[in-house]
Parts: structure tokens; C-alpha cells; sequence
């Protein structure tokens, strides 16, 4: 009588990515698909809904003054604190539990928001989102990481982010007449964010599976094996793999290693790689916050009309459609590190066309090629960061340095507000366009990523 084999006991880290790197594309089901989609979605939608919807807080809570700043500073402490939390949860205790937790987090915070009765409780309910926006993009780049081949992780990232611009577009004009209905409307736009929520029962066996690199890393190596084996048949590959038994190197190592991830990221031989990361996104979130907040005042001080300065910050939201679309081409045919060289140089050329006096016409172009430049480089910049981790600190990793990284967004008003009204756009402009070239000179120190298999990338 025929039967299927057991499982092995024992399989080694570099078997399973081996293994996962053969198969032609990533064998989650359509769930899994789904699943991550709305969580990159509503992660870009919460931060998308709130900059439509402050004005109607702001005029029904009768905010004021520095009131107007506590829930977006306490939304980027949130950031920060989730950042380092659940990444160390998805790391020490699975990514599925890190997954449950920011989603929970970021679903009840934008559900709760809409619920808000005065700048404390508003305040409160912002800090419990930003916890859930500070991991749920890092911890689902380098999930998708751990269970793509290695020539594939950059495109599914890549067409994620596409699909949920689209939807991000789409909403956005949705919106608007929510918000003019009436004066509440804002309510209802934020507890629509709550609907991440349905993400939650799709965190199981069939859908959002636990990462078999994550479960081998930590000794589970029969559960990462039949994880594995219902990726092969979901791709059309036998079950047990086609490839040699590959032995062990620095991932394993990591595996062993008993310390905190976040003590293991600040010594060698990973010190230099944080360090990297880190300084890129926090020296580009300044730049970036900085723009994207005063785009329209710094169009204005150039001598473009506010109504023309308004339409201009509208149009740069179509933008990461076609850079999107660039992306997708290209972030499995060019190196990881260059495509966010390249994006960073041109948000910092387009902030020149900006404010270089060369006519309306070029500033606008300018304006349009900033967010081009931004979109360009958000994909292969999440898929750099977690990749260049080991499994054993991913989430930490990841987290932390997108997470903490933010820390520039609220630096961004204490650099570029003051140069802005103490010196004019042009200064302002030139700080963020030094900003994004020391960002650049960065991120170019870092190790070269495409096509090599993560247990490659880790020793």
C-alpha cells in the first residue's frame, strides 16, 4: 500500500532556501495574496486619509494652536515604539503573532479614531495607529521576502505597491464627497480604515502561513519542511524539493545566537548594515516630510499662485502610478541599491527644478518628477532593508529602521520650517536637496542584494 513519506526531522536553513528559490513564483495561496494587499493598503491609506481629514477635525474638535501637533507627533512616537515592538515580537515569537498584532493595532487605532471626542482622545487613538503603521509595511516586505524566490522578492513587492496605489487613487477621489456630505464625514473615513481588521482571521495555516526561513531559523525544521512542501505542490514542483541538501553557513549562525536581535544588529558583523539603513531613512524622511509638508508654501515663495500651487501638490498623487509601473519593470533587473540611488537623486534634482527660477512651467515639471522620484524608490528601498538582515533579527531589523527612521518626519519641522520662514524656499530647498544627497551616498555603501538568496546575503 501506497503512502506519502514522512517529513523530515531535520532540514538545514540553506535546504529551505534552496528549496523556496527554485520554485518559478511564490507558492501562497490567493487568501495570502489578498491578505497582504489590504495591509499595504490601508497602511498607505491611513497615513493618505488623515492629511484630507485634519481640517474637519481640526474645525469640529476645535483644535488649535499646538493642539493641531499632538496627534501627528504622537502619531510618529507610535511609529516608533510599534517599530521596535512587534518587529521584536515577529522575531522572537513568529511572523505570524508580529502580523496579528501591528494589524490589530493599526485597525483599531484608525476604527477608534473615528470616535474621537476632544485633542486627547484624538491624540491617544493616532498613537495607538502609528504603533500599527511602524511594523505592518516593514514586517510584510520581509515576509514576502522570506517566502519569494530570490529573483522574485523585489516584483511581488513591486506589484503590491502598484495595486494599492491604484485602490489609493481611487479612494482618494471616493473621499471627497464623503467629506462634503457633511460635517462627520471624516468619521466615517477613518473607520473605514478599521476594515484591516478582516486581515486578522486570514492569519492561519492556509493563507498567511508562518515563514518556514523564520521557523528553520529558530529549529522547527519539520514545520518549515511541510510549509515548504505545499508551497512545491501549489507551484507544480514534487514535494521534497528538487535541489541538493545544501549545508548551513551565517544563517544558522544567527539562529543559535541567544542574544536580543536588537543587541546583534549594533555589532558586527550586522552594526554596519543598520547603521546604513538607518541613516538612509532617517536623513530621507527629513527631506521628505519637509517637502511633503510645505510643498505648497514652497511653490508659493517661489512666485507660483496659491490656487496653481494647490493643483500641482493634487496632480504629484498620480505620479507613483507611472514609477510604480517603473518599478515593476525594472527592481529584478537592476540592483536594489542603484533603483534607490537613482529615485532619492531625482526627488533632489526635482526639488532644484523647483526652485531654480526657471519658469512656472519647469517647477511644476519639477513637482510632478519629485513624486515619480518618492515612488520610484519606496519598493526596492523596503525590499533592501528587510533583505539584508538575517532571519533571526528580519522583523527587528526592518522595523527599526523604517520605524525609527520616521523620527526624521518629526525632526522635518524643527530643519526645514525654520530655514523656510527665516530664509525663503529656495534655502529650504537647497537643505533638503543636501539631505537627500547625503541619504544617496549612504544607501551606496551598502551590500549588493539582487538575485542572491538571503542565506548568501546574511554571511
Amino acid at each position: 500500500m501506497s503512502h506519502t513519506p514522512p517529513s523530515p526531522v531535520s532540514v538545514s536553513a540553506g535546504t529551505i532556501d534552496a528549496r523556496i528559490d527554485a520554485m518559478a513564483k511564490v507558492g501562497l495561496s490567493r487568501a495570502a495574496w489578498f491578505a497582504l494587499m489590504l495591509c499595504f493598503f490601508f497602511a498607505n491609506y491611513d497615513i493618505s486619509v488623515l492629511t484630507i481629514t485634519l481640517p474637519s477635525m481640526r474645525d469640529e474638535l476645535g483644535l488649535a494652536g499646538a493642539e493641531l501637533g499632538y496627534p501627528v507627533t504622537w502619531n510618529l512616537v507610535g511609529y516608533c515604539v510599534g517599530a521596535y515592538a512587534f518587529g521584536h515580537v515577529a522575531d522572537r515569537h513568529g511572523r505570524q503573532k508580529g502580523l496579528a498584532l501591528t494589524i490589530a493595532a493599526l485597525g483599531l487605532g484608525g476604527f477608534l479614531t473615528a470616535f474621537s471626542w476632544d485633542v486627547w482622545s484624538l491624540t491617544f487613538f493616532r498613537f495607538l495607529t502609528g504603533c500599527g503603521m511602524g511594523a505592518v509595511l516593514a514586517l510584510c516586505s520581509a515576509y514576502i521576502g522570506e517566502l519569494a524566490p530570490k529573483h522574485q522578492r523585489g516584483g511581488y513587492l513591486s506589484r503590491l505597491y502598484m495595486v494599492g496605489t491604484v485602490l489609493l487613487l481611487v479612494i482618494g477621489f471616493a473621499s471627497l464627497p464623503v467629506l462634503a456630505a457633511s460635517s462627520g464625514g471624516w468619521r466615517y473615513l477613518l473607520a473605514f480604515g478599521g476594515l484591516v481588521l478582516l486581515v486578522l482571521p486570514l492569519i492561519n495555516d492556509k493563507a498567511l502561513v508562518e515563514s518556514p526561513r523564520w521557523l528553520v531559523a529558530m529549529g522547527r525544521s519539520a514545520e518549515a519542511d511541510r510549509i515548504v512542501r505545499r508551497m512545491e505542490s501549489r507551484v507544480g514542483l514534487p514535494p521534497g524539493g528538487t535541489v541538493p541538501v545544501v549545508p548551513d553557513t551565517a544563517e544558522t549562525a544567527a539562529a543559535t545566537d541567544d542574544r536580543l536581535p536588537v543587541r546583534a544588529l549594533f555589532r558586527p558583523p550586522y552594526q554596519s548594515r543598520m547603521l546604513i539603513v538607518l541613516g538612509f531613512w532617517f536623513a530621507f524622511y527629513i527631506a521628505m516630510y519637509g517637502y511633503a509638508s510645505y510643498l505648497p508654501l514652497i511653490l508659493e515663495g517661489i512666485g507660483i499662485s496659491t490656487s496653481d500651487a494647490v493643483l500641482v501638490s493634487v496632480l504629484t498623487r498620480a505620479m507613483p502610478l507611472v514609477s510604480g509601473l517603473a518599478a515593476v519593470l525594472l527592481v529584478e533587473r537592476m540592483e536594489r541599491r542603484t533603483m534607490v540611488i537613482i529615485g532619492t537623486l531625482v526627488f533632489a534634482a526635482s526639488l532644484l527644478l523647483i526652485t531654480l527660477d526657471l519658469g512656472e512651467t519647469v517647477a511644476t515639471v519639477g513637482a510632478l518628477f519629485s513624486s515619480f522620484g518618492i515612488a520610484f524608490m519606496a519598493t526596492p528601498a523596503y525590499t533592501y532593508t528587510a533583505e539584508v538582515f538575517p532571519t533571526r533579527a528580519r522583523g527587528t531589523a526592518s522595523a527599526i529602521a523604517d520605524g525609527v527612521g520616521h523620527l526624521g518626519g518629526a525632526v522635518a519641522p524643527l530643519v526645514v520650517l525654520p530655514v523656510l520662514t527665516g530664509f525663503g524656499a529656495r534655502p529650504a530647498s537647497f537643505v533638503m536637496v543636501g539631505l537627500l544627497l547625503i541619504a544617496a551616498g549612504i544607501i551606496r555603501l551598502g551590500v549588493r542584494t539582487r538575485d542572491r538568496s538571503l542565506t548568501e546575503i546574511a554571511a
